[in-house]
């Protein structure tokens, strides 16, 4: 498996990373999931050469980690482990709020580093900005954290330019995560070069656009959870969307690949992207995404592509 250094850090990331959203069991988003079988998408992940994990505490409301703990024991000399801080629960009902407080991030640290059975956390994260806490004092709080040695090297959510900036300003950040996938491309115009000029590394999740990408709906399929909030799965844009798919699988099959194969390779043919974060719940889904790598797209399809992406 190819490895980058992860902008300005020392660590050398696999140019695909497992997160774990999906495999969190929180049912009204992502449905139900079996234990058993994330871990063993986490380990044929681990076996394919895929170093990075990632994950966040607001995944199943920390099922998410402490199935990343598990899956780990015995591999954590492997494995790079990516979590995230900044969203705690409101009053147990199930929702969040961002809080990018000193001491909320110190308790969620804490936390994270139990359930993930490690002594550290090599890539933490923001979530989002939070408006209610000057950054000064988060950056502070999080390079606390890497001088005690629970953290390696601290990275941003979803941020903007300018939050990207202003943090980068009060403490030492090596990346940055952005959605970024054929039918959401906005960051590719400006926030991804923004991190090229800092030399920040680019985590693209949501490769596969929740799945869209990766050719099993239909326009008979139901669509539920999480997908029925999001745009591209809502009409119009949903039939538009289903027939930008075949057109993609047209193109897969001369490589004697899928689509979902050539939705992650296009993303990762993308300037200044470091990884592209994959989510499975199974082994086999991580199997299909490992040969996403290995091959390239000649320069014709590239240009089809980008016709096909103009008619959008």
């Amino acid at each position: 498996m190819l490895t980058h250094e992860l902008g300005n850090s020392r660590l050398q990331v696999s140019v695909l990373a497992i997160g774990t959203a999906a495999l969190s069991g929180h049912v009204p988003d992502w449905g139900s999931t079996d234990d058993n079988e994330a871990v063993a998408a986490i380990h044929r992940a681990t076996d394919g050469g895929i170093n990075l994990i990632d994950t966040s505490p607001a995944y199943g409301h920390g099922r998410a980690e402490t199935l990343v703990g598990r899956a780990v024991r015995g591999r954590r000399e492997q494995v790079l482990l990516a979590t995230r801080c900044g969203r705690v629960p409101v009053n147990g009902d199930g929702g969040w709020r961002t809080c990018l407080a000193p001491d909320s991030i110190i308790r969620e640290c804490e936390a994270s580093l139990r359930r993930l059975q490690t002594d550290h956390i090599d890539l933490y994260q923001c979530h989002e900005p939070d408006p209610n806490t000057p950054i000064r004092q988060t950056m502070e709080a999080l390079a606390d954290l890497v001088r005690e040695g629970k953290v390696r090297f601290i990275g941003l959510g979803h941020f903007g330019c300018q939050e990207i900036a202003a943090a980068a300003e009060y403490g030492r950040i090596c990346c940055v995560q952005t959605p970024l996938s054929l039918l959401n491309r906005r960051a590719a115009t400006d926030l991804i070069p923004f991190c090229q000029e800092l030399n920040l590394g680019v985590l693209a999740h949501s490769p596969l656009a929740l799945g869209l990408l990766a050719g099993g709906y239909g326009p008979d399929s139901r669509i539920t959870g999480i997908r029925s909030r999001n745009l591209n799965f809502k009409p119009p844009r949903f039939a538009r969307n289903l027939a930008f798919v075949e057109k993609l699988r047209e193109i897969a099959r001369g490589y004697g690949k899928t689509v979902g194969q050539l939705a992650v390779r296009w993303v990762l043919r993308q300037p200044g992207v470091t990884t592209a974060v994959f989510g499975a719940t199974r082994p086999s889904q991580v199997e299909e995404i490992l040969a996403a790598v290995g091959w390239d797209l000649a320069p014709e399809d590239d240009e089809r592509i980008n016709a096909l992406l103009q008619e959008l």
